[in-house]
């Protein structure tokens, strides 16, 4: 590079700096080039108009001048050191445009200020002046409401007055039947000498009736005298058996002596005398003497008159049962059959005999009649019939809609209780809602069918009871007492579902801090089935109002965190449900529970 040349005299007293070195047809070349890029990319973003303040323009201009300092090395330390003066001073001026921004919005926000706390004041007078207008129409109400009330206590006084007039006027009236007596026509009701007979008649009914009750029934007092006396006599009967053990065991054993005697004198065998043949005798205990002694002793029992006599008086019986049946009369024949001796009729071809008889309609069933029979007996005899039938008793009973029987025996224990047994009371209170002489078959019958079920063992079976009798909490604590398993409790749920049940399950219990079953699994199964679809969505929105309501610790978020029986799906289907009910909210919470949990796991399961 050339020294550069000093400024001439006749150029002023600004110092002129020296030319570029290069030659002019360069320099020109390229400042054409640097014109040509500074307007092409001035095209391509398109800036504002010259005079306007744009920051792209100011970019471009500025990445030209880099090229020129670049360019021209002479110059370079000057032109760098100009260009950092003016950069210096854009930025002053940049920053005072953004304060005097922030400073005007501040000075807008402090003019407004003033505004904006008389708009509040007035506002609070608007309301205090609602407020006003408000409580004088309360105090207006009220009194209106206590006008009324008055109003109506009145007319209630007058109405109870007219009434007690109305009655007073009844009582002076000659008196007249209010309802037609059944089987009479409003002449027949009338007619005195219709009436007199019909009083006699119901006289000698009720003369009937009262015979019935002394020769057929007894007090309770009189039942436990029979019963004491039954049980004397039958000690007396088993003393009496023994002892007549103990005689026939004598009988047989001088039998034996008598037949060894015989069996001595008649071979004539003395070679040992007639006490030790008696001994040797007894000693074999008639296994090892002779054929005839084994006869004589093998028929010894049937020789007995007491046994001959025994089986006349069984076929007697038998032959009496026989002909009350054939003759119609089933309930002699059914107390017959029920209290036969050594249980001799008390079999199931007796059963069968009287299930295959057929009634007109309206009238008693045999069978039912020989169920109240053999059932009675039981008392008496000590134990109850098999399983077979009881369960052929009960449906005679249930048949006849006849709950009542069926709820005698089971509070006085006379039935063999067995899994069948529960299963026909429980469905007989399916789909009977009605009552069946005056019974309330459901309230009934079902706790029946729960305590055979508890009698048996079988725990499902009683907590299903429970629960469709609403005995939700007692429920949970049997189920508790026999250790229920997770499958156990949706099996209930699934057999009875309810919105009563499911909170319950969901709920924490006993010195348990954590419920029997999850919300998720809970609501997973409600869902599966259409018919249950609205209860999962009704427990799960009855949670987020307790949630929101603050009487909940827990949050959404913790019930999809804290279930590891419910999978990533079965939450999936739980949103979907939610949204489509309406629950929008609760959805959108489960949704952002389930996808941080779908992230955690993917990420655990990459690591």
């Amino acid at each position: 590079m050339s020294r550069m040349p000093q400024p001439q005299p006749n150029q002023g007293s600004r110092r002129v700096l020296p030319p570029i070195s290069p030659s002019p047809d360069v320099y020109q070349q390229f400042l054409r080039e640097l014109e040509e890029q500074i307007n092409v990319e001035l095209a391509s973003v398109e800036c504002a108009e010259e005079g306007h303040a744009d920051p792209h323009r100011y970019a471009i201009y500025k990445g030209a001048f880099d090229q020129i300092i670049d360019n021209v090395s002479a110059y370079k330390p000057l032109l760098s050191a100009i260009k950092a003066e003016y950069e210096d001073c854009i930025d002053t001026i940049e920053k005072g445009q953004e304060e005097a921004f922030y400073l005007s919005g501040k000075v807008k926000a402090l003019a407004s200020e003033q505004t904006t706390l008389s708009l509040y004041q007035k506002r609070a007078d608007e309301l205090e002046q609602k407020l006003v207008l408000v409580r004088a129409d309360n105090e207006k109400f009220k009194a209106e409401l206590e006008k009324i009330a008055e109003i109506y206590q009145e007319r209630e006084e007058v109405k109870r007055k007219a009434e007690e007039e109305i009655e007073e006027q009844k009582k002076k009236m000659p008196t007249m039947p209010d309802t037609m007596l059944k089987g009479m026509d409003l002449d027949e009701c009338t007619d005195v000498e219709r009436l007199e007979s019909e009083i006699s008649r119901l006289k000698v009914v009720l003369a009937t009736l009262k015979q019935t009750k002394i020769t057929k029934y007894s007090t309770k007092e009189r039942k436990n005298e029979l019963k004491t006396q039954l049980e004397n006599k039958t000690k007396a009967r088993d003393h009496v058996q023994e002892q007549n053990q103990q005689l026939k065991e004598r009988c047989l054993k001088v039998r034996i002596a008598l037949d060894a005697l015989a069996s001595y004198y008649k071979e004539k065998r003395f070679i040992f005398g007639p006490a030790e043949a008696v001994s040797f005798g007894l000693t074999r205990s008639g296994s090892m003497m002779s054929v005839r002694s084994q006869e004589t002793v093998s028929t010894f029992e049937d020789d007995d008159p007491t046994k001959e006599r025994e089986a006349e008086l069984l076929l007697e019986y038998i032959e009496q049962f026989n002909e009350m049946f054939e003759e119609g009369r089933y309930g002699e024949a059914a107390m017959h059959a029920a209290n036969s001796p050594k249980g001799i009729l008390r079999n199931p071809e007796t059963l069968h005999r009287f299930k295959s008889v057929r009634v007109k309609r309206g009238q008693k069933s045999p069978l039912l009649i020989y169920a109240e029979s053999l059932m009675s007996s039981v008392p008496a005899i000590g134990f109850p019939p098999n399983a077979d039938a009881t369960l052929e008793c009960v449906k005679s009973a249930l048949s006849g809609d006849r709950l009542d029987i069926v709820t005698h025996w089971i509070a006085n224990n006379w039935l063999t209780y067995s899994e069948p047994l529960g299963h026909l009371l429980y469905n007989y209170a399916q789909g009977r809602g009605q009552q069946v002489r005056g019974q309330d078959v459901v309230s009934q019958c079902l706790p029946l069918a729960q305590a055979v079920y508890t009698k048996v063992r079988a725990h499902l079976q009683a907590a299903v009871c429970m629960s469709k009798q609403g005995r939700v909490h007692a429920m949970l604590e049997y189920a508790q007492s026999v250790n229920f398993s997770r499958d156990a409790y949706l099996g209930v749920l699934v057999a009875c579902p309810s919105l009563a049940l499911a909170e319950v399950l969901v709920q924490p219990s006993g010195h348990s801090t954590r419920p029997v079953l999850s919300v998720g699994s809970v609501v997973s199964t409600l869902l599966k089935t259409q018919d249950h679809h609205q209860i999962g969505v009704e427990l799960i929105d009855n949670i987020h109002h307790s949630i929101s309501s603050g009487s909940s610790k827990l949050r959404l978020k913790d019930l999809v965190f804290h279930d590891p029986d419910t999978k990533i799906s079965s939450w999936q289907k739980i949103i979907r449900a939610c949204n489509d009910s309406g629950s929008y909210d609760v959805g959108l919470e489960l949704l952002a529970a389930v996808t941080v949990l779908e992230a955690i796991k993917k990420a655990a399961d990459s690591v």
